[in-house]
């Protein structure tokens, strides 16, 4: 009999309405002498008790918005309708929130540069420590505004800038959304983070892009070295499609034709940008020629990109003096910086000086936040008042 009481049993939710009762699945079991009647939950002797407990919580929760979505449809309040209707609201299992965090880095590994993948592991650390060290907790229920205020204090506690915090939360933002596309979360409070954080002060550092006659003498330059052409042309087919580094180097043959570009992304809906003249010119290049995994342009690493970009861009003149906030406000030519980071921002500043609209240049690029786009336009807007000077 004892054997018996040890074996895990699933654990099901009843449902009660109009003299009618729903027994749903909870998707998870457990043992008999680790369930507590009286609180019907998951005794807290069980190491996974909170990740279940609050697994139970999200179930009570979509089971009373089913009801009212019920009632307010004017459909019949009946098993079936509840039960489907149920289904349909139910996120996917998970016990637990850091379970879920896991498998965002785990899914990507293959598909982020290793500098990504770092910074979403350590803002995971953190928010691990967050939970060790405050009774707040993480789960997905708590993802709200107090949940925030409780996480950017713990930040200060620790000394971090302004800046720091506000990448921090951009992260977590980013796995949540994740989370709610792949079906694990179905609350959305933590979509007013960016309004409740308190905006960045400006600094004096420049966001780095190419003007127009600067990236057409990169287009342009003759190269003998192979390398090095591969690398201008890539330089040059992200400043004319507002592709980042990470997204080129995932293309397949398949994601480019004569008209658009696709980039395609997990547990999203496809971008797709259309090509324009300069762009054509450089997937006509490599149109007919293959690389291994079938990708629609030659792998070469960041590091020897940006090595490759530095030479070009000294070769070609780039001696404009820029300012890097990082150096104490330091002085430095152009192509000493030139990195392949900076093609979108010279994409986004050569369609703003274009008049294309703000929301296609964050269609364009996948800027969804388009504070980038604003600050760009600040900054040039700066430029152009100036010209009442040379009058």
């Amino acid at each position: 009999m004892g054997r018996v009481l040890l074996e895990k049993r699933p654990v099901f939710m009843s449902v009660s309405f109009k003299g009618k009762r729903v027994i749903l699945a909870t998707g998870f079991k457990t043992d008999i002498n680790g369930w507590d009647p009286e609180f019907q939950r998951v005794s807290p002797a069980n190491p996974d008790a909170s990740g279940l407990n609050n697994w139970l919580e999200t179930l009570e929760e979509i089971a009373k918005r089913t009801m009212t979505a019920l009632q307010d449809s004017g459909k019949d309040l009946d098993a079936e309708n509840f039960r489907t209707l149920f289904r349909k609201l139910k996120p996917e299992y998970s016990n637990g929130f850091f379970k879920v965090f896991y498998k965002f880095m785990d899914e990507g590994l293959t598909r982020w540069s290793k500098a990504t993948y770092r910074k979403v592991r350590s803002i995971y650390k953190l928010l691990r420590e967050f939970d060790d060290q405050s009774t707040f907790g993480s789960s997905f229920e708590k993802m709200d505004k107090q949940f925030l205020h409780s996480f950017i204090q713990f930040c200060k506690q620790r000394s971090y800038k302004d800046s720091t915090t506000y990448k921090a939360v951009s992260i977590l933002i980013w796995f949540l959304n994740w989370a709610t596309d792949n079906g694990f979360n179905v609350y959305r409070e933590y979509k007013q983070f960016y309004k409740l954080m308190e905006p960045l002060q400006e600094t004096s550092r420049q966001m780095l892009s190419l003007k127009w006659l600067e990236l057409m003498g990169i287009r342009d330059h003759a190269i003998e070295s192979r390398m090095m052409e591969r690398a201008r042309d890539l330089f040059c087919f992200m400043c004319f499609t507002g592709l980042r580094y990470s997204e080129l180097q995932l293309l397949k043959k398949e994601d480019l034709t004569a008209t658009e570009v696709v980039v395609r992304r997990q547990g999203g809906r496809p971008r797709r940008v259309p090509l324009n003249t300069f762009g054509k010119e450089i997937y006509h290049t490599y149109e007919n020629k293959y690389y291994r995994n079938n990708t629609a342009f030659p792998s070469i690493s960041l590091v020897t990109m940006n090595k490759y970009l530095r030479e070009l861009g000294k070769r070609v003149g780039l001696n404009r003096e820029v300012t890097l906030s990082r150096e104490g406000d330091q002085r430095v030519p152009l192509y000493s910086c030139l990195t392949a980071g900076i093609a979108v921002n010279t994409f986004i500043v050569n369609a703003i000086e274009l008049q294309i609209p703000a929301e296609f240049i964050a269609e364009f690029t996948g800027v969804r936040n388009d504070s980038r786009v604003r600050k760009i336009k600040g900054d040039l807007a700066k430029t152009e008042i100036q010209k009442f000077d040379q009058r």
